[in-house]
């Protein structure tokens, strides 16, 4: 729609920290009030949907003012060059002061945090274009405006070091406490090393973020133990607990998690106390954009803190970095390691390598062999999945997918811990699904511990469930994978029994 009209009011919201928003179903955050040609209006966004579409995040446009309009309209999320995502619009709606329109099942909340975070909520920002058309008049000219909500959040993060895990350690964090402690589980009985996040101000706080990982002796994150939110209802007297990795698990890797016998840990704790601030930062018409002032700006909040500067991304702008790397790895110049794949040589550099993947900075900080001969022999790769990975390590890009290039390039991203192009063939593989196939990408989901990859997966069959399961593929992985067809039907069944309650 926005092409075919160019005179249009563009409303361009960006929620900064969006995945700290604490709002439960039917609760919506508003945008800043923008005003248009007499009338005024702002949107809604639920970060957790509205009933019945809890899975969603959902978007509506409201009318503050008395006029009566009606109006063409569409909404879309940005990537930060600007181009837009899950489109959706409406015609000949009308509107007046309280009535709101808009999409229930805008895009799958799971989805905008996973497999379409790094395009989608790069650093945590969400980014929303609403595009009005008025139907009864024409707009003499393009209309812009621009807002920014800002979500408070407060970060802490630490290395602790050389602790003995054998006994109860604490960490004093500020205002917190951070504790470590060994317990057994009680469904088999493994001795499980458990953290505990204790503050005087839990209960007060809308969403709590925990990232802990163990270090190396080369200081470098080797095993991610949480990396999730936490349930603060569940907290008793001001402490929340949360199991991190047993003790045998960490015993059987003593040489990579146990340096000098001791457990050095790397801590990550988000905090958000429910503050916001918004405002509009600024207007455009046709080609001018007009910075507004603080003293201007609509708000939700006090805004105590100057207007930031805002930058336009202008797509037919070259990125001269991606041009330059692209040269350095086509070109070999000042190459340190080669990467061996069959008969075929990649000259790569160990600086790169470092900086993409935590599995090449282990060993290319490390006594290991490949370091020192500069030369690494991949046998269970073949060269296109490997060139496709570096020319993904050092441009950001993979190039066109299909099925079976992405399932290929999935088992090496997964090997060397390219989380974001794991993500990029997750979707592939997602958006390539069918009866046939399905259970290929089960079966690979649960080889790789991929739980976002395999929950979409049976939510797939769970929506052709009579056509997967009465399918000759899935008879073959019932015999081949039995624990986890089981697991599958196990689900099954207990969604099905949820929803006739």
């Amino acid at each position: 729609m926005t092409e075919e009209r160019g005179k249009v009011l563009k409303f361009i919201w960006k929620v900064e920290n969006f995945s700290y928003c604490w709002y439960e179903t039917n609760d919506f955050l508003g945008s800043p009030r923008f005003d248009w040609e007499g009338t005024a209006w702002c949107l809604k966004l639920y970060p957790k949907g509205r009933t019945p579409h809890a899975n969603y995040v959902s978007v509506y446009l409201e009318m503050l003012s008395p006029e009566e309009f009606t109006i063409d309209f569409e909404i879309a999320l940005l990537r930060p060059n600007g181009a837009s995502e899950y489109v959706k619009e409406m015609k000949d709606r009308g509107f007046r002061r309280g009535s709101k329109h808009g999409f229930d099942a805008l895009v799958v909340r799971e989805r905008l945090l996973g497999a379409k975070k790094s395009t989608l909520l790069p650093k945590d920002i969400l980014t929303i274009q609403c595009c009005i058309f008025p139907k009864d008049f024409e707009l003499e000219a393009y209309n812009e405006v621009i807002a920014r909500t800002h979500i408070e959040i407060e970060r802490c993060r630490l290395q602790w070091k050389q602790i003995d895990y054998t006994r109860n350690n604490s960490m004093p964090l500020a205002d917190s406490l951070f504790q470590l402690s060994v317990s057994s589980e009680s469904n088999n009985q493994h001795d499980v090393l458990t953290g505990e996040f204790c503050s005087n101000y839990l209960l007060d706080c809308k969403a709590l973020h925990v990232k802990i990982g163990i270090l190396d002796s080369n200081n470098s994150v080797v095993k991610l133990l949480v990396n999730n939110f936490l349930d603060i209802e569940s907290a008793s007297e001001g402490c929340l607990s949360f199991p991190l990795i047993t003790v045998p698990e960490l015993q059987e890797n003593e040489s990579l998690y146990l340096p000098d016998g001791k457990l050095n840990l790397d801590c990550e704790f988000t905090l958000c106390d429910g503050l916001q601030h918004s405002q509009i930062e600024g207007t455009a018409q046709d080609t001018t954009f007009m910075p507004v002032s603080v003293y201007e700006t609509a708000s939700s909040s006090q805004i105590d803190v100057p207007p930031k500067k805002f930058l336009y991304c202008i797509d037919n702008v070259p990125s001269s970095l991606k041009n330059d790397f692209q040269n350095l790895y086509e070109e070999g110049t000042l190459s340190d390691f080669a990467i061996k794949v069959g008969d075929k040589n990649f000259n790569v550099h160990k600086a790169v390598l470092c900086a993409r993947s935590p599995v090449f900075k282990s060993m290319l900080t490390s006594n290991m062999k490949e370091n020192e001969k500069n030369m690494v022999d991949i046998s269970d790769l073949e060269e296109d999945t490997v060139s496709r990975m570096l020319t993904f390590m050092y441009m950001d890009m993979a190039g066109n997918l299909d099925w079976d290039a992405a399932k290929k390039l999935y088992f090496a991203a997964d090997k060397y811990g390219l989380i974001t192009l794991k993500r990029l063939c997750s979707e592939v593989l997602y958006q390539n699904l069918s009866v046939t196939n399905v259970v290929e990408v089960l079966a690979l989901s649960n080889m790789h511990a991929d739980e976002y990859l395999k929950k979409i997966t049976v939510e797939f069959i769970s929506d052709h469930e009579r056509e997967v399961l009465f399918s000759t593929q899935w008879k073959a992985f019932m015999t081949e994978y039995s624990n986890l067809a089981a697991e599958t039907m196990h689900k099954l069944y207990v969604e099905k029994a949820n929803n006739r309650h």
